[in-house]
């Protein structure tokens, strides 16, 4: 009898589990109902309750009206299997089903990382782009209030500053103001910050008042502190003279492609950016601003700026391919490293240095684009050295001392 009651019990929980749940199916049955299934009398359903009661292992579920698990006979209202029985039919389908939600579940939490990721990167594109717009800001800001200081040494009517908005007018096109109103606001701020030839102060302008900005023509290195080469081999024209001038030996071996370009310091503190990564994603690098192409001579003046880089990087022995883009109006230099860490530590060496009065910018270049563009970068390993031991890039002299050797 309560093999008979197990199995109509496991049949309806199979139903249950393979109907349409909305049609009224029931995984249980009632305590009356079963009475009336089994055709007995009410004390021998009571007696098979107790044979179901000390044999758990039956599967056989006994509860009161409220669904609760009792094991008072008396208190069983409703009666079900905890071991269905389904047709092989429904349990594939259930076995497809289960697999299949736990596959969208695996899917879910690739592209649940996927998107982090590329939120990541857009980020940092982002931040990077953000980063150039302001450096390439900054450089047209210096460049003209060094042409208003020119202009005023020829003009004594000019006043010798320029109001700040006034030349975020000159700068900026009107229907560009909005959306560069940022990146002005940043490169005002580093300016305030950063940049030792600029004095901010308040005049007063056709009555009103204004905060405007001053170039302090100081001496750099790229004014005199080096001297121009053609200048020093105009006087020094063989091994004698040479010898006889005490000039430093770096200055009159450099090749003579004009004035030295060299390193001038760093703008600011790269480990200390909030925009400075904490590792390398990547052993590429794209430098900007190392050279203006307008203004290069001599047929190997991209070595000179290869170099230069190299002789920044110091004792980093990662770099093995440096690319200089002749044409670049950004004066862009590419370079890969042999790993990730070179690559960390050339960022640094680069990122924010002065060079030449320029303003050196460094960004992360993606491995498979960089060796799309360089195709010989792909198998490049050794080490590079630069072409010759004058580390003249790197040389800071006393003014002074050099004026005393030219006179």
């Amino acid at each position: 009898m309560v093999h008979h009651l197990h199995h109509k019990l496991s049949e309806l929980a199979g139903e249950y589990l393979c109907g349409d749940q909305d049609f009224g199916l029931s995984s249980n049955m009632s305590r009356s109902d079963a009475v009336q299934f089994l055709h007995c009398s009410e004390s021998v359903f009571e007696r098979a309750l107790r044979l179901i009661t000390e044999n758990p292992h039956w599967g056989v579920r006994l509860m009161t009206s409220e669904g609760e698990d009792t094991t008072e006979v008396d208190a069983v209202r409703w009666l079900e299997s905890t071991q269905p029985d389904m047709p092989l039919l429904c349990r594939l389908q259930r076995a497809f089903s289960i697999v299949f939600l736990r596959i969208l579940a695996v899917l879910a939490c690739v592209a649940l990382v996927w998107g982090g990721v590329e939120l990541m990167r857009y980020r940092w594109r982002r931040q990077e782009e953000d980063n150039r717009l302001m450096y390439n800001m900054i450089e047209r800001i210096l460049d003209a209030l060094k042409k208003h200081a020119e202009a005023c040494r020829h003009n004594t009517d000019l006043q010798p500053y320029l109001a700040i908005p006034h030349v975020r007018d000159m700068l900026i096109p009107p229907q560009e103001r909005k959306k560069l109103g940022q990146v002005w606001d940043r490169a005002v701020k580093f300016l305030s910050a950063n940049e030792s030839r600029i004095r901010v102060e308040s005049q007063q302008i056709s009555g009103e008042p204004f905060t405007v900005w001053r170039w302090i023509n100081v001496d750099t290195p790229n004014n005199r502190l080096y001297p121009p080469i053609n200048e020093l081999s105009q006087n020094h024209t063989n091994p004698d003279h040479e010898a006889a001038s005490g000039l430093p030996q770096f200055l009159l071996g450099a090749p003579r492609t004009g004035r030295v370009k060299a390193w001038q310091g760093e703008a600011f503190d790269v480990d200390s950016s909030v925009n400075s990564r904490p590792y390398s994603p990547t052993p590429c690098l794209k430098i900007r601003n190392m050279f203006d192409p307008d203004i290069e001579t001599g047929e190997d003046w991209h070595v000179h700026i290869q170099d230069a880089i190299l002789e920044k990087c110091g004792d980093n022995n990662g770099i093995v391919h440096i690319a200089v883009d002749k044409s670049s109006r950004e004066g862009c230099v590419y370079l890969k490293c042999s790993s990730h860490d070179a690559a960390g530590k050339a960022f640094r060496a680069l990122h924010g240095s002065w060079f030449d009065g320029k303003l050196v910018t460094v960004k992360y270049l993606w491995l498979d684009r960089y060796h799309q563009r360089f195709p010989d970068a792909l198998h490049a390993a050794g080490p590079l050295r630069p072409s010759n031991p004058l580390k003249t890039s790197l040389m800071h002299l006393d003014k002074v001392e050099v004026e005393d050797h030219l006179l």
